[in-house]
Order: structure tokens, then C-alpha cells, then sequence
């Protein structure tokens, strides 16, 4: 039941991949420069909350996933995973403290699993995840929220792309760019006046595009009630 993290993952990879690859340019001289903008960006963004949406492709292979983030470290979520003919995979996850919770009727369906004990429904059952399994769920999710996205910015500081004014949505930004002769483009739009990431994307065969929205205005993450949780047994020790 990992394995929409790991899709997940996939496409944040290209993306921290891509960014620490980002060559030296130039800047407008009117313009701020992109080692000071990607620094507020990272103090601005690690205290907020926010909702991010976003895509990735592996070829036939596209994940789609939206994700609800809590300054707190506490996010809910949903990652569709789709390679045709087959059909879409569905899983919702909830992590709360400590404690993840997937919800994943396709691939328990595709594991011949039709019932868990005590005759819970697998299409309405979440599973708490054992704590390795829910350790690499936060880990596909970090690079991109909370404070793990200093970490990831700072891949972007090894490079300057070029700055230019620009507008998303109709609302004024900064856009930083890269765009080498070989490989994909890298694009970064920033709020003007709040530093605020609003869009990450990549350019290219299989790019990747990320939006944060909803600064501030997500509510807080509860646990699936616990007459819809299984919590599998904890294997004895040397097991």
C-alpha cells in the first residue's frame, strides 16, 4: 500500500533533480535577484498552511495528487494513479501526530484482499500504517511542504534562473526561469509583496507541475473515526 507514495515521490524527485541542476544567468537589473526571493520564499512558506495540487508523468504512467497541509506537520490527501488500459488507482491518506492512514480499496482489491477482520469493508476501511510504511508516506510528501521545502528550495540557491515580472491568475509575480539548450525548463512563480510559492512546473517530456493555494485557510486534520480503522497486528520482535 506504498505504492502511491512512491508514485508520488517519483515526480518530486525529477523536481529536486531538475532544480539543483539550474546553471548561472543573468538577472534584470530592476528585478530582485533569485538567491533573494528563494530565500523569503523559504521563511515564508515553512509557517503556513496551504493546499497543493499537482501532476507528474513516467512515460503511460500520470499520478495526479492533491494534498491538504498543516503548518503542524499534519496533512490529508488523495493520489490517483493511472497506466492504461488499467484502470485508476485511487488512495486517500490522512496523517495526523505520529500516525498515518490510507485508504486504499484498489490495490487491496488487486491483492485479493475482500474483507479484513472483523468483516471490515476494504472500500471504506482505512489502515493505520505501521511506522515504516508511514514514515515513507511523509517522506514523498515533504520535500514540497512545511519546512522540508527549505531544503528542496535550497537545491534551486546552487543555480540563479533568470527573474522577470509576470502575472498568474492575474495577480502579480515574480518568475524565476530556467530554460538550458538540453533538458527541461524549470519555472518558479512567486507572489509579489509575501514571497509565497504559488507554482512550481517543469517543462519537458514528462513534467511536472505543482500549485499551492488556500494560504491559511485549511482546517485541521482529524483521524478517520475508529469504526472504519484496522490497525494490523505489530509483528513480535525478530519476526
Amino acid at each position: 500500500m506504498v505504492f502511491a507514495a512512491r508514485g508520488l515521490a517519483l515526480g518530486w524527485g525529477v523536481a529536486a533533480a531538475v532544480a539543483g541542476a539550474v546553471l548561472l544567468s543573468s538577472c534584470g537589473p530592476s528585478d530582485p535577484s533569485a538567491r533573494s526571493l528563494l530565500t523569503g520564499a523559504a521563511r515564508a512558506m515553512a509557517p503556513l498552511s496551504y493546499h497543493l495540487q499537482g501532476s507528474d508523468r513516467a512515460g503511460d504512467a500520470k499520478v495526479s495528487f492533491s494534498v491538504q497541509e498543516r503548518a503542524n506537520g499534519d496533512f490529508s490527501g488523495q493520489v490517483d494513479f493511472a497506466v492504461p488500459p488499467s484502470p485508476v488507482l485511487s488512495t486517500r491518506v490522512v496523517a495526523v501526530g505520529d500516525r498515518v492512514y490510507v485508504l486504499a480499496p484498489g490495490a487491496l482489491s488487486q491483492l485479493g484482499i475482500t474483507s479484513l477482520p472483523g468483516n471490515l469493508n476494504p472500500a471504506t476501511t482505512w489502515v493505520l500504517q505501521p511506522s515504516t510504511d508511514g514514515s515513507r508516506y511523509r517522506q514523498s510528501v515533504s520535500p514540497f511542504v512545511g519546512a522540508g521545502l527549505t531544503g528542496t528550495l535550497k537545491l534551486v540557491l546552487r543555480g540563479q534562473p533568470t527573474v522577470r515580472a509576470a502575472t498568474l491568475s492575474g495577480s502579480p509575480v515574480w518568475l524565476l526561469e530556467e530554460r538550458p539548450r538540453r533538458g527541461p525548463s524549470l519555472s518558479l512563480y512567486l507572489q509579489q509583496g509575501s514571497d509565497r510559492l504559488l507554482m512550481l512546473t517543469i517543462t519537458g517530456p514528462d513534467g511536472i507541475q505543482l500549485r499551492y493555494n488556500d494560504f491559511n485557510r485549511v482546517a485541521p486534520v482529524a483521524p478517520p473515526p475508529s469504526g472504519q480503522v484496522y490497525v494490523p497486528p505489530t509483528p513480535a520482535p525478530g519476526a
